[in-house]
């Protein structure tokens, strides 16, 4: 059984259907799906160090079907598209690559197997969010929000790529954000405060409105009404691990360290749940991070330099496309759209 290096080497297991398929855990459909074993195959075979068994396994898939065959070579269709794309790092250098085609070659290969890796690592995320939801109470896919009903009358507003769980008992309605983002409107109930814990810390409230993000380094906790008592993980530390927000602050804690507070623009930051991305002066490596919390897939800078342009907007988060639109309208950069799950960003004349 072959496997694919997942999101900071996680390891990702194909499995096998009953029709002799592979099957990756979280892919939407079969078509999306074969398009993703086939990139996965293609950047595995193009490696240094496949094993026989590998090889072996690669050519039964081959000719299971020729769909198969077919998705194989787009996936290769692909990768000469990539190689085709003029570097914009080189377009003043039209000397040095007549002394050096070979290496002026090598930095198309190099930028193609770059997002090729970065579509199989999609495949990554999807499945380690898809672990996240079998062990979860409620839980929203990739470009999903839903609101929800708790027992005790509270509601929670789940962003994109969510998932939850519950343990209310006699003394706590305790609540674990797995990852993503969710909006808490807390019903009052003086007996059993409210707790939502994610990564090592917790926000606890009685009867408020707040929001908490999981963003994988550290998390957001803003306040809209009421106040949430915040403790981080500050083990090892001198600095306080705890703090008291009222309406329109937030605070930030990691993994480890105090807890960070500060003003909040709670509008903005809550702005998803009316349907819309805010975007105020940030750069532009923010705004597509952004981007792809809410699309399958993934946007690839192919020059670093872009990344700290600024934009400037309001979006319908539904349609992340239009978006992508702005950009290229606004800024010096051009958007390229290879699949529906890889779009690439180059500077433009």
């Amino acid at each position: 059984m072959p496997w694919f290096g997942g999101q900071h080497g996680e390891m990702i297991e194909s499995q096998s259907s009953s029709d002799g398929s592979t099957r990756f855990p979280g892919a939407a459909s079969s078509d999306d799906q074969l398009s993703e074993e086939a990139t996965a195959w293609f950047v595995r075979m193009a490696s240094d160090d496949v094993s026989a068994d590998e090889r072996r396994a690669f050519s039964a898939w081959l000719e299971r079907s020729p769909a198969h065959r077919e998705a194989y070579a787009q996936a290769e269709a692909l990768w000469d598209e990539l190689g085709a794309i003029a570097d914009p790092r080189t377009r003043d250098s039209s000397a040095a690559e007549a002394r050096h085609p070979t290496a002026h070659r090598g930095a198309y290969r190099f930028a193609a197997l770059a997002a090729s890796f970065a579509l199989v690592a999609a495949v990554g995320l999807w499945s380690l969010g898809t672990f996240d939801r079998l062990g979860a109470d409620h839980a929203t896919g990739v470009g999903e929000t839903r609101q929800i009903v708790l027992a005790d009358g509270s509601l929670v507003d789940l962003n994109t790529d969510t998932a939850l769980a519950l343990d209310f008992t006699s003394a706590c309605r305790c609540v674990r954000l797995m990852r993503g983002e969710a909006f808490f409107t807390v019903a009052s109930d003086a007996e059993r405060p409210f707790q939502v814990a994610a990564q090592e810390g917790t926000a606890r409230a009685v009867g408020t409105a707040f929001n908490v993000r999981d963003d994988g380094e550290a998390v957001i906790v803003s306040v809209t009404e009421g106040k949430v008592r915040v403790t981080g993980n500050s083990v090892g530390t001198s600095e306080s691990g705890s703090a008291v927000l009222t309406a329109g602050e937030l605070a930030r804690y990691g993994a480890a360290g105090p807890v960070e507070t500060g003003p909040a623009d709670v509008d903005a930051l809550t702005a998803w749940r009316r349907g819309r991305l805010v975007f105020a002066d940030r750069r532009l490596r923010d705004v597509v991070a952004e981007l792809d919390r809410y699309r399958p897939g993934r946007i690839v800078f192919l020059e670093s330099a872009i990344a700290d342009e600024r934009f400037t907007g309001v979006f319908d988060l539904s349609d992340s496309d239009v978006t992508l639109d702005a950009i290229e309208t606004t800024l010096a950069i051009e958007v390229v759209r290879v699949t529906p799950w890889l779009t690439l960003l180059r500077g433009r004349d």
